[in-house]
């Protein structure tokens, strides 16, 4: 606590609007006091997004006023932000890959040039930060490009927490981190404020935002429709307030899959990422889960299967209908029925500036071409239709553009485009990260019943919680290498933590034995 100064405010939005093809904003008032974390939530598509890109000048509101401090607030760009005192964390990573972390956390804080003396101050710094969040043994000359999903959202994060504002935006900043990774985060935010610093914080994650967040405000339709302190609400009620409707995710009793044959069979699987001989069998009609800390491999083996990665060592045999196939690139995969939702979806997902049908349909093209190979706007149409209305993609319409749509529309169409193909082997990294509530409801259902249609899902995902809501069996990778098997109703998240943990904790053992 911080005395007074709590009580009085840091932020305020009065009747703030803001339409692109429909209304995205309608009247929003929000009021957030000094030293105050407060959460902001709502369904993939509710204007949080583009709320918090007007505080930060990325976008315009239509009408309506921000204040800072008890003055008029309105910034023209994120330099404007920042020079008045507020950072954002987005959603979508604003990292640049050719430059290294040290590089990146400099660019946003200064436009000085790089000389040796302030390289060499900004790689202390850099070092200072990274510790700070976690990544204590990541070397802040490394290049962005060479570092893992969660790892970028780390340094996105150490990068906004460089600027020392006096308003923190995170917008779902956890989403591609593990649990202890969050709490970390969310000790830090917790400090910052006992210092004065306000947090805005966004995320689908609602029980680390009842957790952290001292009061929080449900967005509907553009609609502030609940602002409440967070110590008398509940999930549920939140869901209900996002949703306008009662939902749940809670694990829905499923019998335990009966064994069938084998789908895939990966026999001592070795690449330059993954140095350690990996072997495990999926069976046909299975929900597998791959679980782990970040850096633990568990991309690097779905990117192995698929064919992103080359191949060292080892085999990946795919059990199909007419024999067994050995496949070596995406073409192959592809071909052999296999689908890829990566989780970097911005980086190796989507093709923005092009329709939500061309990005559904883009793997798939022979489905909806006639017998020459022409595309039939019909059959494109009523197929993504039919696709996203199962999956709850929001949108405008087929023809809209993906980077209109929120992020999480986006991870799910992604989705449906190995749906589209027919894919009956899905890898899916992080599904429904950045997705809300009710959509990764509507996810599992889906990913359900094309497991009980005889699909085959393997599941990478940082929530225990999810692979074990989904899964019907979860392996561990604990620093790539694979150290644990689980059965659905003989497993506990105590039991997958130590596992995940294990080979780190060995590693550890084995430096304090050798400096003995």
């Amino acid at each position: 606590m911080i005395g007074d100064t709590r009580s009085r405010l840091r932020f305020a939005a009065k009747g703030v609007c803001k339409s692109f093809a429909t209304p995205v904003l309608r009247d929003v008032d929000l009021e957030i006091s000094v030293g105050h974390i407060h959460g902001l939530v709502g369904e993939n598509g509710a204007g949080k997004s583009t709320l918090a890109k007007i505080v930060v000048g990325l976008e315009d509101a239509d009408s309506g006023s921000l204040y800072l401090d008890d003055q008029p607030y309105r910034p023209i760009n994120t330099s404007d932000s920042l020079g008045a005192g507020v950072a954002i964390c987005a959603q979508e990573l604003s990292l640049v890959a050719d430059l290294s972390i040290a590089e990146n956390i400099l660019l946003h804080t200064s436009t000085s040039s790089f000389t040796r003396i302030r390289r060499k101050r900004a790689e202390e710094n850099a070092s200072r930060l990274l510790d700070l969040v976690g990544l204590v043994r990541s070397d802040p000359r490394t290049l962005v490009s060479r570092l893992s999903l969660a790892e970028k959202q780390l340094v996105e994060i150490a990068k906004t927490l460089a600027t020392d504002a006096s308003l923190l935006i995170l917008d779902e900043p956890t989403s591609a981190l593990t649990a202890p990774q969050a709490e970390l985060l969310h000790r830090i935010l917790r400090d910052k404020t006992r210092d004065g610093v306000t947090v805005i914080y966004i995320s689908h994650r609602l029980g680390d935002v009842l957790s952290v967040c001292d009061r929080v405000s449900v967005l509907r339709d553009g609609e502030v429709r609940l602002t409440n302190d967070c110590n008398v609400l509940s999930e549920k009620l939140l869901i209900r307030e996002m949703a306008g409707e009662d939902a749940d995710f809670e694990a829905s009793p499923r019998s335990i899959k009966e064994v069938s044959s084998i789908h895939l069979a990966v026999k001592d699987l070795q690449t330059s990422k993954l140095p350690n001989p990996i072997s495990f069998n999926c069976r046909r009609g299975e929900i597998l889960g791959i679980a782990g800390l970040a850096g633990s491999g568990r991309t690097e083996l779905l990117n192995a299967i698929f064919g992103l990665d080359k191949r060292i060592a080892g085999s990946i045999k795919i059990h199909m209908d007419h024999g067994i196939a050995e496949t070596r690139s995406p073409w192959q995969s592809i071909r052999c029925g296999i689908g890829l939702v990566t989780e970097d979806r911005a980086k190796d997902g989507v093709f923005r500036d092009h329709a939500l049908a061309f990005n559904v349909t883009i793997a798939g093209l022979r489905r909806i071409a006639d017998q020459i190979g022409r595309l039939v706007r019909r059959k494109e149409a009523s197929s993504v239709a039919k696709l996203i209305e199962t999956l709850h993609v929001r949108s405008n319409g087929v023809d809209q553009k993906m980077r209109e749509l929120s992020g999480g529309n986006q991870q799910k169409s992604m989705l449906a485009r190995w749906l589209h193909c027919g894919s009956q082997l899905l890898l899916l990294d992080e599904p429904t990260r950045g997705v809300d509530v009710t959509a990764k409801l509507a996810i599992h259902t889906e990913l359900v019943r094309l497991r009980d249609a005889g699909i085959t899902v393997i599941a990478v995902s940082s929530e225990l919680e999810e692979l074990q809501s989904l899964c019907d069996r979860i392996i561990v990778l604990s620093n790539r290498k694979l150290v644990a098997e689980f059965h659905r109703n003989n497993w506990s998240q105590e039991e997958i933590l130590a596992a995940a943990f294990s080979e780190y904790d060995r590693e550890n053992d084995d430096s304090s034995a050798a400096a003995s």
